[in-house]
């Protein structure tokens, strides 16, 4: 066997270079501790070693910078991406942490291979495994290592450790969610201003007076308390009359704003976190009347920021104007520091451009520390990466019992993990984005071809927004989100098979034109001793290869023919005197009818109120749908007082 790591050693004997700068100078040679790559403009801009214990850290570069060069040679673009190179070199790491060695080359061997194997068992969940078998499957690929990797061969190694999905939070969280971000924006929008000022003027007292000629990190811890409790009462008093604010060096008062805005845009938008991240007060345009979000997405783009645009809502401006002003003392320190390093040649034009462009986005760190202070920071976008960034504790969110049964059927993954009472398993950016999309389903805001093209393309403005502006969305590509459309699909095909569970093993009562071939079908099979009618297993199958398919109608029930053209969701009146043979009631979905059946009898009783003939005719529509409703509470045994009514308009 050819001995690929001394090869290597005589290949990088000079240490070329493995980064350059935009105008095509080196910048990191192969065994530098760090490779810069801030020139590519990629999301991801370093990879670092000097963690890296030395009797392992030449070998790991060595046969990633080795593995990009092949794979850059083979790319139609010879591009190979850096956030590629990072996960190369953490998966590198993770085998050599297990395994021993770093000379990945000797897994050629039998034995080498055998004793990694047994180290590697039970020790990761699948989904860390796969991330493994692809990066030795690509040394081999390359030539670096002469061994065959069957992927799924290591499945049967892993810890049977699931990886979850993200959450689906329930509706009326995912609500409350909402209305506390809003409530925050609404607050604190009138005060944008005077918050930076507040904190820009407590700053600059302290810096004449104390910061420039005292190191507040090298004070003893009395000093330190005290120069603290003197900047903090300062900063208070200059801003009591901002409601609730508190001083901190760190930015936490302000950083707990920042979070509810953020949260806005991506609760208005369904974007990702890196993408609602690029967004500022001139994000936000108004096309054909429809409220737009531009911003930069690295998805699917080997980490380079392309423009996309999101439809989305009016407040998503006001939070944008919020976390912009409320942290514009930040941006002027950071860019301040950023123009005097840059004019004193500390740091290349590439790291001035890269650090311009993230302090133009409203969301950009909010700490002044001492370790901070007039430096230049390797990034400025707000990090959201700790797993508690949302304070799930702050939201102080109680479930009820209908919201445990809704998160145990949205998240099988998690099941049992919401109590009644007891807060979510946990909450971040990621899972708003996911309920977004549930929600769009759920809420029939869009078919999947509206979704994927907006989100939210629900109205015919939209539609003239799509074919008048084709300048701004350049392709038919543009607004495809393949992830986002994942999950939707996943969920749309998860309440499909939940719905029709519902339908022929779990109501007690059916009705509606639908109803009676399945009430057969039950009644023949349940005869003969069987406890269920159809499997989950058979269902599943059914829904997934399009045997079967369903609609949940706004105002309760299903529709079994997802190409139905009626108007069956029109709550207020009957639409067709006909019963349609494709609706199916449950007895869920006739709880909700009850509840419609009250809004009803409500709307009834205001407009008879007036005594108008002009209403009588609305009010013949009212009575004719009420009785039909009472005939679908009769039909599954829910007790309710008969509607007696006289419609008081003069008919002379």
């Amino acid at each position: 066997m050819f001995n690929t790591l001394e090869k290597l050693e005589d290949e990088f004997k000079n240490n070329p270079f493995i980064s350059f700068d935009s105008d095509g100078n080196g910048i990191s040679r192969i065994f530098d501790d760090k490779w810069d790559f801030v020139s590519r403009r990629e999301s991801t801009r370093y990879v670092l070693f000097h963690k890296l214990p030395p009797e392992h850290k030449k070998n790991i570069q060595s046969f990633t910078a080795k593995l990009s060069f092949l794979e850059m040679d083979q790319a139609i673009d010879n591009y190979v991406p850096v956030a590629k190179l990072l996960r190369t070199k953490k998966l590198l790491w993770a085998i050599t942490k297990i395994w021993g060695k770093s000379d990945f080359s000797l897994l050629s061997n039998n034995i080498e291979w055998l004793k990694f194997k047994e180290n590697i068992k039970r020790r990761m969940p699948l989904g860390s495994l796969k991330q493994i078998s692809t990066t030795l499957r690509r040394l081999s690929n390359a030539g670096l290592l002469n061994r065959y990797i069957d992927c799924k061969a290591f499945n049967e190694l892993s810890n049977e450790k699931k990886s979850k999905q993200h959450l689906s939070i329930p509706t009326t969280i995912y609500s409350q969610l909402l209305q506390q971000a809003v409530e925050v924006i609404e607050v604190y929008h009138p005060h944008r201003y005077e918050i930076s000022t507040v904190m820009r003027k407590t700053i600059a007292h302290f810096d004449n007076d104390l910061l420039k000629r005292i190191h507040v990190h090298r004070l003893d811890e009395n000093g330190a308390k005290y120069f603290n409790y003197t900047m903090v009462k300062y900063g208070n008093e200059l801003g009591k009359g901002i409601p609730n604010f508190r001083f901190h060096l760190k930015g936490e008062w302000i950083k707990s704003i920042v979070k509810y805005c953020l949260m806005v845009v991506v609760m208005f938008t369904g974007m990702r976190s890196r993408e609602s991240r690029t967004t500022n007060p001139n994000s936000y345009k108004v096309f054909a009347g429809i409220p737009m979000l531009c911003g930069n997405t690295y998805k699917s783009n080997k980490g380079v920021a392309k423009k996309e645009v999101w439809v989305t809502h009016p407040i998503a401006l006001k939070a944008l104007e919020l976390v912009h002003e409320a942290t514009m003392y930040a941006r002027e320190h950071f860019r301040n520091a950023l123009e005097e390093n840059f004019t004193e040649g500390l740091i290349s034009k590439d790291e001035y451009d890269r650090g311009s462009e993230e302090l133009a986005s409203s969301f950009i760190t909010t700490s002044l520390s001492s370790e901070r202070y007039n430096k230049v920071l390797s990034g400025y976008i707000l990090s959201v990466g700790s797993k508690d960034f949302l304070n799930l504790k702050q939201l102080k969110i109680k479930a009820t019992h209908e919201e445990v049964e809704e998160f145990n059927l949205l998240n099988p993954d998690w099941y049992g993990e919401l109590k009644i009472g007891g807060s979510l398993p946990k909450l971040s950016l990621h899972d708003l984005r996911r309920s977004f999309a549930v929600f769009m389903v759920r809420n029939k805001l869009g078919n999947i071809q509206t979704i994927k093209h907006q989100l939210k393309h629900k109205n015919i403005n939209m539609s003239n927004w799509y074919a008048n502006n084709a300048e701004l969305i350049r392709s038919e590509d543009l607004l495809i989100d393949k992830d986002l459309m994942s999950e939707v699909d996943k969920t749309t095909q998860s309440l499909a098979i939940e719905a029709f569970d519902d339908i022929y093993n779990g109501t007690q009562s059916l009705s509606g034109g639908g109803s009676v071939r399945i009430i057969e079908e039950r009644k023949k099979l349940l005869g003969k001793g069987e406890t269920i009618v159809l499997s989950r297993d058979e269902l599943e199958s059914l829904v997934r290869n399009g045997t079967k398919s369903i609609v949940l109608l706004p105002t309760g029930g299903y529709c079994t023919n997802s190409s139905c053209e009626r108007v069956c969701s029109i709550e207020s009146f009957v639409a067709e005197s006909k019963p349609c043979q494709h609706l199916i009631i449950t007895d869920k979905s006739a709880k909700q009818m009850a509840a419609q059946r009250k809004r009803l009898i409500v709307a009834f009783e205001s407009l008879n109120e007036m005594e108008d003939y002009a209403y009588s005719r609305i009010l013949i529509g009212y009575t004719v749908k009420i009785r039909q409703l009472e005939q679908t509470l009769k039909s599954h045994n829910i007790d309710f007082e008969p509607f007696i009514y006289t419609i008081k308009a003069n008919h002379e």
